[in-house]
């Protein structure tokens, strides 16, 4: 491998170069783990006093995704019935993918369901025992159900040969459970960021920093490094969304947009009121004073557009800790503050993390309204974003943003200083030895 030297004798370590960039699922794919079911029959008239019974006094609340009645598959004139779960009897796991759940469980809990071995009435609680004599339970077996409802219409079908589960679609649709690639323009946007953000974290000896970017644009506009040091709460990710506020404050001042702000609606009330009369001027004249500018399309001017809407941004200026610089020379705030309203913090933004964010950092981010985070570090321990947690996958949030993983490519063994020599050495001392031989 080629190396390049530096003029003190030593190697600079190889370029970064990093696995392609793929979306951290929203959900994990569910393993098929079951549950030991006490399983009973009853005579059909039975049924329907049986189940408001059960419901008092075993309401089974963790396992309603599973039918509590169904035919006996052998005999029409009896129902099975779920009386209670046996948690004493453990639980068994198959496959990783609901299509082939109940196959890989073929040796396990599908034989199981098929052979349900006999239960002791003894198993059960005292209200249950009497329950089943009461109804004239017929026979008691244990059998086993999934403990989990599925997330895919094939899990489902795959599962519910166990035990009949209710299929229900997901809360929020099908979630997200596989891990997508992403195109080769985004990987090489990724990319430059990310090597901006991990040379960052090497360069001041720590373990993170991170780069926040308007896409696709190279140029970052905020950038800071993890501040932990001297406050606990000054983690990477917000520590850089301040610096982007202080962007946002020094480019369009409180004053000047507060000003902007009357004076476009001000201009709006006017030409409302040559539209609709005097009447309706007087009247529009009475509304208390608002800070909040619109859009001729009647949208809050005071947030950022989203992408793809036509709109255009004013020159994004990169900032670096509390310095603002913009490309191509100064400009007063002023300047720049007339091209357009102030943001709302980062909405359209992306921001590269070189480690998974924390709860912490993940809800803040929530709020800053990033567009998309990009970590190269998993967190296996404390990250929020598919380490540990999956923050992401909370649609109750009032925002919503996708999350990437770019992790880098591992390095290269390097050969041990003088390995080679030795080895040459080894290899020519062989060769003359055989050589001497054979002479």
């Amino acid at each position: 491998m080629d190396v390049d030297f530096v003029a003190d004798g030593g190697e600079l370590p190889p370029p970064i170069t990093f696995k392609t960039a793929v979306m951290v699922p929203s959900q994990k794919e569910l393993q098929l783990t079951t549950v030991p079911l006490a399983v009973a029959a009853f005579p059909a008239k039975a049924g329907n006093a049986l189940m408001r019974t059960l419901g008092n006094v075993e309401p089974l609340a963790d396992y309603k995704h599973l039918k509590r009645v169904r035919k006996a598959p052998d005999d029409g004139s009896l129902l099975e019935v779920i009386l209670c779960t046996l948690p004493g009897s453990g639980e068994a796991s198959s496959g990783a993918d609901g299509a082939s759940g109940a196959a890989a469980a073929a040796d396990g809990t599908a034989a199981a369901a098929e052979q349900p071995g006999q239960l002791p009435l003894e198993r059960l609680p005292a209200e249950l025992q009497s329950l089943y004599s009461q109804h004239g339970g017929v026979r008691l077996r244990l059998m086993h159900g999934a403990a989990v409802p599925p997330q895919t219409r094939v899990q489902w079908e795959s599962w519910t040969k166990l035990w009949p589960i209710t299929w229900r679609i997901p809360e929020n649709g099908a979630p997200v459970t596989e891990e997508t690639p992403v195109d080769e323009r985004t990987q090489r946007y990724f990319e430059h960021h990310m090597r901006r953000a991990i040379d960052m974290a090497a360069a001041s000896r720590l373990d993170n920093a991170a780069v926040i970017a308007q896409p696709p644009s190279l140029v970052s506009l905020a950038e800071a490094v993890d501040g932990t040091v001297f406050h606990p709460l000054r983690h990477a990710a917000m520590a850089v969304v301040a610096v982007a506020a202080d962007r946002d404050l020094a480019l369009w001042p409180p004053s000047a947009t507060f000003t902007a702000a009357q004076e476009e609606q001000e201009q709006g009330r006017e030409a409302e009121a040559g539209g609709m009369g005097a009447g309706a001027a007087g009247a529009s004249s009475q509304q208390p004073e608002e800070a909040v500018a619109t859009t001729e399309g009647g949208k809050v001017a005071n947030k950022r557009p989203r992408l793809g809407d036509g709109s255009t941004a004013p020159q994004q200026p990169a900032v670096v800790g509390m310095a603002v610089e913009v490309s191509g020379g100064s400009a007063s705030a002023a300047a720049l503050a007339s091209a357009g309203s102030r943001p709302y913090m980062c909405t359209g933004y992306d921001i590269f993390l070189v480690r998974e964010p924390c709860i912490m950092c993940a809800m803040g981010l929530v709020h800053s309204r990033v567009q998309r985070v990009i970590y190269c570090q998993p967190d296996p321990q404390h990250g929020a974003l598919g380490g540990r947690q999956r923050l992401h996958a909370c649609k109750s949030l009032n925002h919503n943003y996708e999350v990437f993983r770019m992790e880098r490519q591992p390095a290269p063994q390097q050969p041990q200083p003088g390995a080679a020599a030795a080895a040459a050495a080894a290899a020519g001392a062989a060769g003359g030895a055989a050589a001497g031989q054979a002479c």
